[in-house]
């Protein structure tokens, strides 16, 4: 076990817009040094990560322990797959990354491959710190990543490993999957998987009228939301992407994806160096320093895409196995991410009300339309949108109850961030813009308005006035965790004063 202490701890997330000093900073190899690490603790407060792909300061202990987990396998292996019951699994351990998970189910082998039946984008996230952190994909039938679990296991503040599953601890599960660290650190996690699928990937750039309807600053405030409506539902998967590079009342990208017993009909848009990939990174970065070249690289961004878009639609797109499709992005640039969970709630039989997503999309265009008249970028990239059915994992943003109809929609604003500029002054420039996007489109319009949930790991911590996790959640909610919290950590040690705050 490796450990690290004064200076030489700083620990930046991926982004590099949070940062924290831990007092000590371990690399456990195995459970047992986990263990040890634990045990020998005298109260201070611990907190571990994955891949630092959050903006919210989760892992921020002010001193403390700081875990990194990711060299933990068994036996070498990061991830395998097995079957029992009838049913396909995937076994992850804190060193997995969704890459090590898609190579565990993909490779050929005595089992037959299979894949999860939705997922995050990059394949570069740590799968455990991903459902440990409520996370999800897209697709319209599916529930977010930690309802997928089927066991879970735990080092808790005693030292001891503690086991749940769907066949020990059925009570238990939904109190467990989505944790964001407050019960112990995660040592494995079996997810449920689908058989191998393929998906005939179709994308299109569509006028924002024909998706969204018209802006409704244009109609006295009149909202049509039947287009998005008939698009999400009448797809399994969608992704809508708007880039201010396309025009205020420009086109959204729609990628939307269909299982399809086809052959594959793949189309060599990219392998995994491709120079875009390679380039975004520099230039998107650059832009942020130099805010003036932001709309000529939105325009440049925005040709790449149409040119990609041309070819898949002069293909009548492509048909490939599910990890060559929900995994469309290989690499990822420095950014901002603010994220919410916008309820779409049923109105009757296969009819929902898609009204607050269309109006939460045109606030934040509209927004930054204006934004970006007078100079100022706080969407330097793109908004997003992806939709899910709801979770049952107590601590999700996207929670409802047990039967419930309501589906998801989990969109979010994002932005470059120059996180090598030596310049503070610069990194808070590039923050500020954003900043005030935050507060003035989704503090006060998406959340207060519309209630929507923020994202655990996205950005929302500097939302003001600060948003309160306790108003948004069911308080039975949050007594059943805290109840099991409590159990297995009855001094705090896994509670930083982000967390803290919000739980207690």
């Amino acid at each position: 076990m490796d450990m690290y202490n004064e200076n030489e701890n700083q620990w930046t997330n991926w982004a590099g817009s949070i940062t924290t000093l831990p007092d000590t900073f371990c690399q456990p190899k195995s459970v047992r040094e986990l263990q040890d690490i634990v045990i020998q603790n005298e109260g201070s407060i611990i907190r571990c990560f994955g891949s630092g792909h959050s903006w919210t300061p989760l892992v921020v202990t002010n001193g403390g322990i700081l875990i990194d987990p990711t060299g933990i396998t068994e036996n070498g292996q990061k991830a395998f797959r097995w079957q029992k019951n009838g049913l396909n699994l995937v076994t992850c351990f804190p060193s997995a990354r969704w890459a090590d998970v898609r190579e565990a189910l993909t490779t050929d082998g005595p089992l037959p491959k299979m894949y999860l039946p939705t997922a995050g984008v990059l394949p570069s996230i740590n799968a455990t710190g991903f459902v440990a952190a409520g996370c999800h994909g897209t697709g319209w039938e599916q529930p977010t990543v930690s309802d997928l679990i089927q066991a879970i296991e735990f080092v808790a503040a005693d030292g001891k490993v503690h086991v749940f599953s769907e066949d020990t601890t059925p009570n238990e599960m939904n109190t467990v999957r989505v944790s964001v660290g407050m019960l112990g650190v995660i040592t494995k996690v079996t997810l449920k998987v689908d058989p191998m699928y393929r998906l005939w990937d179709q994308e299109r750039l569509v006028p924002t009228a024909e998706v969204m309807g018209a802006n409704p600053e244009s109609r006295g405030g009149a909202i049509d939301s039947s287009k998005l409506h008939a698009l999400v539902t009448g797809n399994e998967y969608v992704e809508l992407f708007w880039f201010p590079g396309s025009g205020f009342d420009g086109s959204i990208w729609v990628k939307q994806y269909n299982r399809t017993q086809d052959d594959p009909r793949d189309i060599p848009l990219r392998t995994d160096d491709d120079w875009v990939d390679s380039m975004a990174g520099p230039v998107m970065q650059w832009s942020a320093q130099q805010p003036m070249v932001i709309p000529a690289v939105q325009a440049l961004t925005w040709k790449t895409i149409n040119d990609r878009v041309k070819v898949i639609e002069s293909n009548k797109g492509f048909v490939a196995d599910a990890p060559r499709v929900l995994h469309y992005q290989l690499k990822a640039f420095p950014i901002l991410d603010l994220e919410v969970a916008m309820p779409i709630p049923a109105t009757g039989p296969n009819a929902w009300d898609f009204s607050n997503v269309v109006k939460a999309w045109w606030q934040a265009v509209n927004y930054t339309r204006v934004k970006w008249a007078a100079g100022k970028y706080p969407l330097t990239t793109c908004l997003h949108a992806r939709f899910t059915k709801n979770s049952q994992a107590l601590l999700s943003p996207a929670f409802e109850p047990a039967h419930s109809e309501t589906h998801y929609c989990w969109i979010e604003i994002l932005s470059a961030y120059p996180k090598n500029d030596p310049n503070p002054n610069n990194r808070s420039a590039a923050m500020s813009e954003f900043d005030e996007m935050a507060n003035r489109v989704v503090g006060e319009y998406w959340i207060k308005e519309l209630k929507g949930r923020p994202h655990w790991s996205k950005y929302w911590h500097k939302i003001s006035p600060p948003v309160n996790i306790k108003s948004l959640l069911p308080q039975a909610n949050l007594d059943t965790f805290n109840s099991l919290r409590r159990s297995l950590d009855p001094q705090d040690i896994f509670l930083n004063p982000f967390l803290r705050k919000q739980m207690l």
